[in-house]
């Protein structure tokens, strides 16, 4: 058995990797050094491995012949995602995607702001603690909540500015980074 190129549980495992690297991307301030932290340990030691059992399958003369086989199937996902990774596809897509469900989000903390709304999912993003944002550079009241997510940190979200740029965090602990419109999504983190 291990004359043979992986197979297909192999497969299975390096595909929910990728896929748990692409949901990881997808989270609001997702940032490179993320994509290098978890992305590059993993990746790794299933391309080693990977490399390791095709060589041996090489040397004994059990590699099925063609490019399209199943056995070369680990390098055309990883390319596929270190391209998703460089153009920013994940995030963008799930953003796009939940843009009607959290513009709905944020008209509901508009119509009762002293009311602070629940968790709830708005699009694909579970938000939470959505309140109102005081915009210093222009006045005008935004939406601010944080995107709860199990396999990342927290203090990270979306702040939606009606006009105008968002101030600094008065602790200098956040960094706010513009999407689109007016959207901008932020992360705080206090070791900064």
């Amino acid at each position: 058995m291990i004359n043979k190129p992986p197979g297909l549980p192999f497969l299975v495992v390096f595909s929910a990797a990728a896929a748990a690297l692409l949901a990881g991307a997808s989270h609001p301030s997702w940032s490179k050094l993320d994509a290098f932290l978890y992305g590059l340990p993993a990746g790794f030691l299933l391309l080693t491995y990977w490399a390791m059992r095709m060589a041996w399958a090489d040397h004994k003369g059990t590699v099925p012949d063609g490019v399209f086989t199943r056995s070369l199937m680990p390098c055309y996902i990883s390319a596929v995602v270190l391209l998703a990774l460089a153009t920013g596809a994940p995030s963008w897509v799930r953003f796009t995607i939940s843009e009607p469900g959290m513009e709905a989000y944020v008209k509901a903390v508009n119509e009762n702001p002293a009311h602070e709304q629940p968790c709830q999912w708005a699009g694909l993003y579970h938000a939470c603690d959505g309140t109102r944002h005081e915009n210093d550079s222009t006045g005008e009241g935004g939406v601010e909540f944080a995107v709860r997510d199990p396999f990342l940190p927290d203090g990270r979200g979306f702040l939606w500015l009606p006009s105008g740029e968002p101030g600094e965090y008065t602790d200098g602990d956040g960094h706010y980074t513009h999407l689109t419109g007016h959207w901008y999504s932020y992360r705080y983190d206090p070791s900064w």
